[in-house]
Formats: C-alpha cells, structure tokens, sequence
C-alpha cells in the first residue's frame, strides 16, 4: 500500500511522541508527506464561559501559541526521525471532528494516532476521540497503544 499523505495528530503528550516514530517510519518507507495536526480543544470546551474581554483574548492567544509550539517541536523531531515531508496543522475544535475533515482536506491514505486506552466505563464518560475518528474516517486509522 502507497501512503501519499499521512495525518498524524497530536497533543504534545508523552504518548503521541510514539506516533511520531511510525508516522516517520512509514514516511520514509512509501515517501507519503506527513501532516501533523495539533487541534486545540481548550477554547471550544471553554467556550460557554468566555466573554470579549481582553484577559480571555490573552488566555486564547497563548493556548494558540502552546499549539504552534507542540507543532514545532513535533515537526523538529519527525525531521530527526528522517521524515523529509513535513506540513502542520493548527486548528480549534473538536478533536474527533477536525481530525476526519483535515483527513478529508487534504486526501490522506492513513491517520496514525494514539489511543489513551480508555475504560469502557471511560469511553461512557469522556468519549473516545480514537474511536469517533475511526468511525468517521475517509482512510484506515492506525492506533498506537
């Protein structure tokens, strides 16, 4: 299989760290692009208690900024890892939903992300960005544990 455009969210956590590994592998092995997207949820969950006030604008501004940087950083170590085709991604939202329709924007042959291994107990409460992202993708979701 032929893998032109690779999505590969991330969080900036520990865990996503591991995704960047076989999105690089993968990368190098079928010469795909890899294109990392960091979906900044904080803003969309907070949304029903923000205003128009500047301290929120501010509070905004850095959340944007911590993204960029998680990109960044994340884009430095795939270029490490020897991945050659490198594009990020910023956007707010929902994590599951902006994941599929960045998959659908830019035509991908595969998302690699990782799951935190909810319960399902914790699937019932938190939902699973993993598994809404796989019932609504445009391409096979690979998961990485």
């Amino acid at each position: 299989m032929e893998y032109k455009t690779i999505v590969c969210p991330i969080d900036g956590t520990e865990l996503s760290e591991k995704s960047l590994k076989h999105a690089a592998y993968i990368s190098k092995v079928s010469g795909g692009k890899i294109v990392l997207l960091h979906v900044m949820e904080k803003w969309n969950r907070a949304g029903h208690v923000t205003t128009d006030s500047s301290e929120w604008e501010t509070i905004h501004k850095d959340w944007l900024s911590e993204g960029r940087t998680v990109l960044t950083n994340a884009a430095e170590t795939l270029r490490d890892l020897g991945a050659s085709h490198v594009d990020t991604m910023l956007r707010e939202g929902d994590a599951s939903h902006e994941i599929t329709a960045i998959a659908r924007e830019v035509n991908a042959d595969l998302i690699i992300m990782t799951t935190h291994r909810y319960s399902p107990i914790g699937k019932l409460f938190a939902g699973s960005i993993t598994d809404n992202v796989t019932r609504n993708s445009p391409c096979p979701v690979l998961w990485i544990f």
